[in-house]
């Protein structure tokens, strides 16, 4: 079993370290290396009204989010809140009551196509739609909500930027066995690939990946497309910890 090659964890600093402590306490060498910094932006808020639908694509959202929004404001009524995968939805039931949550059911992909599947089963008569989100990022869903009557607003409450990697970072890829990666995003694997290049490196001649959707596994899967087909690994998780630990464990302990 391949137990001396690391674990590289690469979602944005600070959502790294439960994580990273349960792997180490299972045995593994884990190393915490985001691969996309995130700032928050100073814009306020939209002010939501009855029969809005407050869409957030990430955690970062939901955090961005409510950190501009008084405290002591509670979640107005008749809004939807909806999350495009659990983990999100996690978030947002800290500041928005349960039955006033969408999103996918346990076990769906963690995407905009299933998140869009649970607004038309709700049957939501079409209004203003806000989709908090970063600077850049899929376009998907406010077209789709377009298409169907919404008014659609997105409001980017913070921005996505590359974190580059040092030499030595970039190294551990291909370091001694078959390191496993946890990729979240297509533009964590952007990021990547970006400090790989500027350091004149390749991606690893081998590697494992864990990764919450097949998108993200097709991107790599074509960077591999041309080397041994047991080159490249691939795990699919649920975006949740247990699932990403478990994920993790199994693949970093495969041979």
């Amino acid at each position: 079993m391949d137990l001396i090659a690391p674990v590289v964890l690469t979602r944005p600093a600070g959502r790294n370290a439960p994580l990273a402590a349960a792997l180490r306490a299972a045995g593994l060498a884990v190393v915490e290396a985001p691969a996309l910094k995130i700032e928050r932006l100073a814009v306020a808020p939209p002010v939501l009204q009855v029969g809005d639908l407050c869409v957030f694509v990430s955690r970062q959202a939901v955090d961005a989010c409510f950190d501009g929004r008084c405290a002591a404001t509670p979640w107005p009524d008749g809004v939807r809140a909806a999350a495009v995968g659990a983990a999100t939805a996690q978030a947002l039931r800290l500041h928005v009551p349960a039955d006033a949550i969408l999103a996918p059911a346990e076990g769906a992909p963690p995407d905009s196509e299933s998140l869009l599947a649970v607004i038309e089963a709700v049957g939501l008569v079409p209004g203003r739609a806000h989709i908090m989100r970063a600077q850049q990022g899929r376009d998907w869903l406010a077209r789709q909500l377009q298409a169907r009557g919404w008014s659609v607003y997105c409001h980017a409450l913070y921005r996505r930027s590359p974190a580059i990697w040092d030499r030595d970072t970039c190294a551990i890829l291909a370091g001694p066995g078959r390191c496993t990666l946890l990729l979240t995003s297509l533009e964590a694997v952007d990021a990547v690939a970006d400090s790989l290049r500027r350091q004149a490196m390749d991606w690893p001649a081998t590697l494992k990946l864990v990764t919450l959707h097949e998108r993200i596994a097709r991107r790599l899967q074509c960077i591999y497309a041309d080397r041994p087909a047991d080159a490249l690994t691939v795990r699919l998780s649920a975006p949740d910890e247990a699932a990403l630990f478990q994920a993790i464990l199994a693949s970093a302990r495969s041979a």
